[in-house]
């Protein structure tokens, strides 16, 4: 746990969590959204007989973030290696359907905060990494990992 915590320490020190980032993520920086942390498949209720959507549950993480976090695609919608998907979905084949109508259907602005976001939330998940225990040899890996990271991309925040 000692040495996981000593390469943390190293992490912060790479990683300027406090620098500015030069303009805006997105043209719409002003636009905020709820930013549900449980969004999944199991978390929203369907009407059995029409298939409508009747209710979503798990909000107990969810936040107020501006668009550029919040635009997602369905994480059961992204393909199975992305590292915004999810294990959970369809086939191969039924999820590229089912994201290719939900990005038709998402007006011009939220897809513009879709692209320009990704990048920020993937650094984002790649440094935000909660260890439950950090005497456990997979966390210290993953901590190897971001620390690897961190050396190769100096200076991003």
């Amino acid at each position: 746990g000692q040495r996981t915590l000593r390469k943390l320490v190293d992490l912060c020190s790479l990683y300027p969590g406090d620098g500015e980032i030069d303009g805006p993520i997105s043209p719409y920086n002003n636009i905020f959204s709820l930013a549900l942390a449980d969004f999944r498949l199991s978390n929203i209720l369907i009407d059995s007989l029409t298939g409508d959507v009747t209710g979503l549950i798990d909000f107990e993480a969810t936040r107020v973030a501006p668009l550029w976090e919040c635009a997602l695609i369905p994480r059961w919608l992204q393909p199975r290696g992305d590292r915004e998907g999810a294990n959970e979905g369809g086939t191969k084949k039924t999820r590229r359907i089912l994201r290719e109508l939900f990005l038709t259907r998402m007006p011009e602005h939220w897809l513009d905060a879709y692209r320009c976001g990704r990048p920020f939330r993937l650094f984002r998940d790649q440094i935000s990494t909660p260890f439950v225990c950090w005497a456990m040899e997979r966390d210290e890996r993953r901590v190897d990992e971001l620390l690897s990271w961190a050396k190769k991309h100096p200076g991003i925040g």
